[in-house]
């Protein structure tokens, strides 16, 4: 099957599911730094001169803005991308996430091709809260130097009520992170290293059901560029609002 050479290991995860993962790493912790943290800046020379400066919530704005295009190009490639990256591969619904936790319990470890039953649900998950984060964070202001780009569209109170949304939703997202983190260590001491496929996009035979070659199908890289693409247009229309 083309993109899986027969071999120990199973290509299953593409380069545009990677690459997004471990930007919104990146993001996700530069948010933190700029929301919660604070001291971080930007001033460099322009030519002609001027010089451009971003101060701390300038840059989490602008982190805020990527990780939604991020959420919404997931969102497209997770209806037209690689069989792994598909929805429709791993989301199975809290039942069958309870399931799957219950086998964990036991001591089993299931293989699976993608994600899990249980993974499916947090990625679900983390996508809403993203989702909402960075929608929230649109309306949100500080009541001193910063709001957000679509803040003039609504009432003070209510964009008061959003900023607090978005703040607590940022801690509840943090929980998440953490538990998704907790899983992969927890596999990596069972003997199941799930990282290392996410950065190469290959899984062992060892961590692979019978059978896995037949069912995935990776979907050509260049068919991110205009799904990114309409991801990030959206985004940039909502300046226009």
């Amino acid at each position: 099957m083309p993109g899986n050479a027969p071999s120990s290991a199973l290509s299953v995860w593409d380069l545009p599911t990677r690459l997004f993962h471990w930007l919104l790493v990146l993001l996700i912790g530069f948010l933190w730094l700029t929301g919660e943290v604070g001291g971080i800046t930007v001033n460099m020379p322009l030519p002609g001169g001027e010089r451009l400066f971003l101060d701390n919530m300038a840059l989490h704005m602008l982190a805020g803005r990527a990780v939604l295009v991020l959420v919404l190009f997931r969102l497209g490639w997770g209806l037209v991308g690689s069989s792994t990256a598909r929805f429709a591969s791993f989301v199975r619904g809290p039942a069958a996430a309870a399931a799957y936790v219950k086998q964990v319990a036991r001591g089993q470890l299931p293989l699976t091709v993608g994600h899990n039953p249980a993974g499916g649900l947090m990625i679900v998950a983390l996508l809403l809260f993203l989702l909402v984060q960075a929608g929230t964070g649109l309306f949100a202001r500080d009541d001193l130097f910063s709001e957000g780009p679509l803040a003039h569209l609504v009432s003070e109170s209510l964009s008061g009520a959003l900023t607090v949304v978005h703040v607590v939703m940022f801690k509840l997202l943090l929980l998440l992170v953490a538990a998704h983190l907790g899983a992969a260590v927890y596999y990596g001491v069972r003997g199941k290293n799930l990282v290392r496929p996410m950065i190469t996009g290959r899984k062992p035979a060892t961590l692979l059901p019978a059978g896995a070659a037949d069912t995935v199908r990776l979907a050509p890289a260049w068919l991110a560029v205009p799904v990114l693409a309409v991801a990030a247009a959206a985004v940039w229309a909502l300046h226009l609002l």
